[in-house]
């Protein structure tokens, strides 16, 4: 988690529900999701009740977005509310929601690359990608698993390595 994302989700507990949502577009775009999706999040609610959350933007690919409420959890309509609105403002912002189903990885040049599985298997064996390569788990699910830092992390470290036989380091 950068440190901008740490302050803007500081006020939220380690329980907080967080969704993971992978993007593809260009700046502008980008921010102009995340300022719809923060408007949204100010009138979230979930069966009658104030949903408190934050938004941010990770790696210009990634929307972070971590709500929850007071004595419960979110309902499948405040969830469902969330992801039409996020929907909605990719379209109107030209970007393009991306497959949970596609690798994320750091390039050696820092840039946040995304590929299919097939494929990541292939440059993995051909040795494009090292143990040390920095991968994504959109997967996680709580804010508490962002900030023990299990969502980038080295390919060697994450589930990927198990699946894709990834060399492991050298000590």
């Amino acid at each position: 988690m950068s440190p901008a994302s740490d302050h803007i989700l500081h006020d939220l507990s380690d329980e907080a529900r967080l969704w993971v949502i992978a993007l593809d577009g260009d700046e502008t775009g980008l921010q102009g999701l995340l300022t719809r999706t923060q408007q949204f999040i100010e009138q979230w609610v979930s069966h009658g009740r104030p949903v408190q959350g934050a938004a941010v933007l990770e790696a210009n690919r990634f929307l972070l977005v971590a709500g929850e409420v007071a004595g419960g959890a979110i309902s499948g309509c405040g969830i469902d509310a969330l992801m039409h609105a996020i929907q909605e403002a990719s379209m109107i912002e030209n970007c393009r929601l991306l497959s949970s189903m596609l690798i994320y990885y750091r390039s050696e040049s820092g840039q946040v690359n995304y590929t299919s599985r097939a494929n990541f298997r292939k440059i993995v064996s051909e040795g494009l990608i090292s143990s040390t390569t920095r991968v994504f788990n959109p997967g996680i699910y709580t804010l508490g698993a962002l900030r023990a830092k299990e969502f980038e992390l080295p390919l060697a470290d994450s589930v990927y390595s198990r699946m894709y036989r990834a060399p492991v380091a050298a000590t």
